[in-house]
């Protein structure tokens, strides 16, 4: 059985949020990647193109991902209704401090790009990127506990709320983070590979070859980390979307591989596909894991709306890809110089 058959009219509203939320995963995977990067390399000191690239990128990077972040977040609300919204009131102050983590982030990610960080030494230069990073990882973690207490039982949610608790201690929401974590540092070393094509060199392409591969066999531990402690299982509709997951993940592997063996084209074009159905196909298993959740009702037949909603999917895609090319055009062309 296909995933998207068989869920009483939900199936068309599981497509969406597969699609969307990868496209989310991939641009919130950057932003992590680039914010931990900058961050080592103002421990390290100095500067290079990648660091310069990710600090030029990051605050529309994070806008771009907060924005593609809307479409999948309705969409849950709509399959997954009463579960979100308990789980979300469940987590009371502790899921809204992801508002204020958000917003501090971001104008960190703004304060890194200024003349008079720049400035500063390698303490204070790392912390300003480190603390964006951490706020990051919070807010990665906070929507992966949410997550999961929503697709609990009953029974599990009496108890966090007989007990006071504002956090879900569940040992599968580490195990989740870790996947994203590794997922996350091959999206970035793919975008940074796009960003730098023009300026970096074979030094820098090998790094982030290193780095992509890196985070592929972190991502791959988390897997094995979650299959292991039998927290999860994948449903039958799952297991095509799983490996399709393996197959990707063999050619990203392929592709980061070739740019630490200074083949940068070949590196970048199959990193790059990989990458991309990589992201699409965990998302879709990330979903089969819990479809299984969904409860029919009769809002999820004959709803209106949906032309509408693919419109403005493409008016946004749209406007973001514009601003991409005007952010590119206001950067400057010469590389940092190298310490």
């Amino acid at each position: 059985m296909s995933l998207f058959t068989g869920l009483d009219g939900a199936g068309g509203y599981l497509l969406l949020l597969v699609v969307t939320f990868a496209m989310h995963a991939l641009l919130i995977g950057f932003v992590l990647g680039a914010a931990a990067w900058a961050t080592m390399r103002a421990v390290r000191g100095g500067d290079d193109v990648v660091a310069a690239a990710a600090r030029d990128w990051l605050p529309f990077a994070l806008g771009a991902a907060i924005t593609a972040g809307v479409a999948p977040l309705l969409l849950v609300q709509v399959l997954y209704q009463h579960r979100m919204y308990t789980a979300t009131l469940l987590l009371s102050h502790r899921f809204m401090a992801i508002v204020p983590a958000l917003i501090a982030g971001f104008y960190l990610l703004y304060l890194g790009k200024t003349a008079r960080v720049a400035a500063w030494g390698r303490a204070r230069r790392a912390a300003v990127s480190g603390a964006a990073l951490a706020a990051f990882v919070f807010v990665a973690w906070t929507w992966i506990e949410e997550h999961t207490l929503a697709a609990a039982a009953p029974e599990v949610w009496v108890a966090h709320y007989r007990d006071g608790r504002l956090v879900h201690g569940d040992p599968v929401i580490a195990q989740r983070l870790v996947v994203w974590l590794g997922l996350a540092a091959a999206a970035f070393a793919v975008g940074a590979a796009w960003l730098t094509r023009r300026r970096a060199e074979a030094t820098d392409l090998r790094r982030l070859g290193v780095v992509g591969l890196g985070g592929l066999l972190v991502a791959a531990g988390g897997v094995i980390a979650i299959d292991r402690g039998g927290s999860a299982s994948v449903p039958a509709p799952g297991m095509t979307w799983l490996a399709l997951a393996a197959v990707a993940h063999a050619v990203a592997a392929l592709g980061f591989a070739a740019l630490v063996t200074d083949r940068a084209r070949l590196g970048r074009g199959l990193a790059t596909g990989g990458v991309i159905v990589l992201f699409v196909a965990v998302s879709a298993v990330r979903e089969a894991s819990r479809a299984a959740r969904i409860e029919w009702r009769s809002t999820l037949v004959g709803a209106q709306g949906v032309f509408l909603f693919l419109g403005f999917l493409a008016i946004s895609l749209a406007a973001i890809v514009w601003c991409a090319r005007m952010v590119r055009a206001h950067l400057g062309s010469e590389p940092p110089a190298r310490t």
